[in-house]
């Protein structure tokens, strides 16, 4: 019965696509395309998520797209391995021509029209977000980029990799300089029309919303998401 069901669920709810290229941007990082005509006509704004099912039954990880091409049935993702687990060892063996089936997309984040100042403030999971929010700003302006990461070094290739060259890092291990960047971080926006979007683990994300509050930023101009907490799972 449960293998008639994954079943089910795969043949009513997933699409079928193809692991176009991967490409190996550092030990952890991974840029994935994925193509297929299932992918084709999807409604995708920057900020909505993508499941990938990862292992069988039920098991799929959350990415947020770069690019979501809905016309050719392209879809560009960043993955970031950071442990032992059923996305982060899809990731490491993912390779071109593999066949994939996707949940999505689905909206995750309400980002608007992303016509004010925008200063993103989160993780290695961020990166994707904040690639797809700099294409869809466009020549006119870029989001201003705040990452607590595991290695600076690595999330700088990751960020390169990605056209995104003006970020402020922080190492996570430095508690310290943690706390500064979150409470600093209303420093980082343009005026009253700044947009705050707050995403990545969980802990993090409530120090930088009580630091912007502390300044006065009001809620309306804070858009947050936990992708992440330690020890939990299914989270996105």
């Amino acid at each position: 019965m449960p293998g008639l069901l994954e079943r089910a669920f795969d043949r009513l709810l997933l699409r079928s696509a193809r692991v176009a290229a991967v490409q190996r941007v550092s030990d952890r990082f991974r840029l994935i395309d994925l193509e297929g005509d299932a992918l084709k006509g999807a409604a995708w704004a920057p900020g909505h998520k993508l499941q990938v099912k990862v292992a069988g039954p039920f098991t799929a990880r959350t990415f947020t797209p770069i690019v979501f091409d809905a016309v050719r049935g392209h879809v560009r993702l960043l993955g970031y391995a950071h442990g032992a687990g059923p996305g982060s060892d899809w990731l490491r063996r993912v390779q071109a021509g593999d066949a994939c089936q996707v949940f999505g997309p689905h909206r995750s984040l309400a980002l608007g029209d992303l016509a004010g100042p925008v200063v993103l403030h989160g993780d290695e999971t961020s990166f994707g977000l904040a690639a797809a929010v700099a294409a869809a700003m466009g020549a006119r302006a870029q989001p201003r980029c705040v990452f607590e990461v595991e290695s600076v070094d690595e999330a700088t290739l990751a960020l390169q990799a990605l056209g995104i060259n003006a970020a402020l890092l922080v190492e996570r291990r430095d508690e310290a300089g943690r706390k500064q960047a979150a409470s600093g971080l209303w420093s980082q926006g343009s005026g009253d029309g700044t947009l705050f979007v707050l995403t990545g683990r969980a802990q993090s994300i409530q120090q930088a919303r009580q630091a912007l509050k502390g300044h006065g930023v009001p809620a309306s101009c804070i858009v947050a998401k936990a992708y992440w907490a330690p020890g939990k799972t299914g989270m996105d």
